[in-house]
């Protein structure tokens, strides 16, 4: 996948701009702090009094006259391209912070209700998950659970610069409020820490406003941090027959292709290999073709399998040193590195530091083993 697959749903992008539009799907219990949602949708109503929707598409390629969004798609370049013309009207540096305040549950529509209608809240963070593959394949979320903390993580599957912090602010805010309102706000189910992997913005105090526990930046990942026990909290609206059909309502409406792209299934398939990361000729068996035809294929979509399991590794070696790590030695082993300084080497290509340098800036602590930097 790169800047100019058509793989994003027109349909999905379209919430966003028809965010005044909220559907009632009679999740009023879970919709969480109204009135400030209220103020903070009227003041973008002012703010963008002026645009014209179907002209900030056109800009960028896509007709809107004829009505037509069922099977249509976006590139992420295009859907760039409407940020740019939306920040630079508004002229709202923090507007992801701003627009994700404003999403509650029902603004996400089938989507949302699936989302809310699982049984517990981990079930619930790995469908939104799950829905962001398919309707916004650019970032990948993710669950995982670590003895007493679990975390939600947001991350880029393909660069989404100069405007990152506005999808990673959107979508921290909405997933934020979504398991806030779930819990009904409870300090013990509450997420008890936020860090974001890129610099504090000029706007970073007004993170504070948005997200009620400790803000971190310069942190290895974009993630959303509970005690463990949370995670298992029964939701309110659990039913899972209302989930399945509010699901399988939603891909009828809004048709994705996302996994018919072959990089991506390859990568969803390393990420489930973590510890026995396979070669080219096993992940091409496991999915249906042979290691010739993979090279071939990946070939054709401007990759290579070694630079998707990069991508991967680099991804885990993050995530690794997020969770406290600290041994470059043992990492290098999961990541089945020949030697420790051969990671560190590879670890600088993608990063521009060396896993000392990466740990002190992120996490203001030293690493063992930082003899093979």
């Amino acid at each position: 996948m790169d800047l100019d697959t058509q793989c994003i749903p027109l349909g999905h992008i379209l919430t966003y701009f028809n965010i005044s539009q909220k559907p009632d799907l009679g999740l009023d219990v879970v919709e969480g702090d109204g009135a400030s949602r209220a103020s903070h949708l009227n003041e973008l109503m002012k703010a963008s009094m002026g645009l014209d929707h179907n002209k900030l598409f056109m800009n960028v390629g896509i007709d809107l006259s004829d009505g037509s969004v069922a099977g249509r798609y976006m590139s992420t370049r295009q859907v760039l391209g409407l940020v740019e013309q939306t920040m630079t009207a508004i002229k709202m540096p923090y507007l992801g912070l701003f627009i994700g305040n404003i999403m509650s549950v029902s603004h996400h529509g089938m989507a949302g209700l699936a989302a809310v209608t699982q049984p517990t809240l981990k079930d619930c963070a790995e469908t939104v998950a799950r829905f962001c593959r398919e309707l916004f394949p650019p970032l990948e979320m993710s669950v995982h659970i670590d003895g007493e903390l679990s975390w939600f993580t947001i991350e880029e599957n393909i660069s989404l610069a100069p405007y990152t912090h506005y999808f990673i602010e959107l979508n921290s805010v909405s997933f934020y409020n979504i398991v806030s309102d779930l819990v009904g706000r409870d300090p013990e189910l509450m997420p008890i820490r936020v860090e974001f992997a890129y610099p504090e913005p000029k706007w970073g105090h007004i993170y504070r406003r948005y997200f009620h526990c400790p803000v971190k930046f310069n942190c290895p990942q974009n993630r959303i941090i509970r005690k463990n026990p949370s995670v298992e909290y029964e939701l309110p609206l659990a039913n899972r027959l209302l989930a399945m059909t509010a699901e399988k309502t939603l891909f009828q409406r809004i048709p994705t292709r996302a996994m018919r792209f072959l990089p991506l299934k390859l990568r969803h398939f390393l990420l489930r290999s973590y510890g026995a990361l396979p070669s080219l000729e096993a992940a091409a068996s496991e999915l249906g073709m042979s290691g010739r035809t993979m090279r071939r294929k990946l070939a054709e979509s401007g990759t290579t399998y070694q630079q998707e399991l990069d991508v991967i590794r680099e991804r885990f070696a993050r995530g690794y040193f997020a969770r406290g790590g600290s041994s470059v030695a043992e990492l290098a082993q999961l990541l089945e590195f020949s030697t420790p300084s051969a990671f560190s080497k590879a670890f600088k290509r993608w990063t521009g530091e060396t896993p000392s340098e990466y740990v002190v800036r992120s996490k203001g602590k030293t690493i063992t083993d930082n003899s093979v930097d």
